[in-house]
């Protein structure tokens, strides 16, 4: 016996597209493409993030570097500074005398 013989209609229809070369290759074909999709939808999705997450960061260097509440503040600072020690020095210089 050479052959194994099914004879049951049902299991024909059942086992035929697995036993089908052509039939088992489009399904492997299709298992594979829906892999690759998910792959590539999970690549896409990574690059925005990273996408979102360099804009964030850009902004928030410029921001940084251009924030005028800052900037004013920086003058502030430095402004007082210079005043406390311009009357360190004159206080100092008039308690010596």
């Amino acid at each position: 016996m050479k052959f194994a013989r099914i004879t049951s209609p049902t299991a024909v229809d059942a086992l035929f597209p697995l036993v089908d070369e052509d039939i088992s290759a489009v399904a492997r074909d299709e298992e594979i493409a829906a892999e690759v999709a998910e792959i590539d939808a999970l690549i896409e999705e990574a690059e925005r993030e990273w996408a979102a997450a360099e804009r964030v960061e850009s902004f928030r260097v410029s921001r940084e570097l251009t924030d005028l509440v800052s900037a004013r503040r920086a003058v502030r600072r430095v402004t007082r500074e210079v005043l406390r020690s311009r009357v360190r020095t004159g206080s100092a210089g008039k308690a010596a005398a």
